[in-house]
Order: structure tokens, then sequence, then C-alpha cells
């Protein structure tokens, strides 16, 4: 199966599966980054630069807020 038919049948889905596919997918690229990923910690940051962590390593929060 191609990756566009793929495409295709994951946009048939109700939305509901669809945010657990976005969300799966997110997670499966986030795990294969590197482990210095999170050279945040201990840091001050400003807002946007902590929204921008909490959105990066949270998907399932960022599909939440999407509905």
């Amino acid at each position: 199966m191609s990756a566009t038919e793929i495409i295709e049948q994951i946009e048939k889905l109700p939305s509901e599966e669809q945010e657990k596919v976005f969300a799966f997918l997110a997670g499966a690229i986030v795990a294969k980054r590197s482990p210095n990923q999170k050279s945040w910690l201990g840091k001050k940051l400003s807002f946007v630069e902590a929204c921008d962590v909490v959105f990066r390593e949270n998907h399932e929060l960022l599909a939440l807020l999407a509905k």
C-alpha cells in the first residue's frame, strides 16, 4: 500500500480516529529525535519558548486543543 493510499484511508476515518493517528505519528517522530532534545531543562524560558516546548513534546495536548 502506498503512502497516498494510506492517507486516503486516514481521511475516511472519523475525526476522533484521525486524532489518534496524528498523536501516534507525532509520538513516533519525537521518539526518533536525538536524546539531546531536552536541552531546555534547567533553563529560564520565555513564554513563547515554553509554549514551543509544551506543544512540541505533548502532541496529545495539541490534538485535544485542536478539537
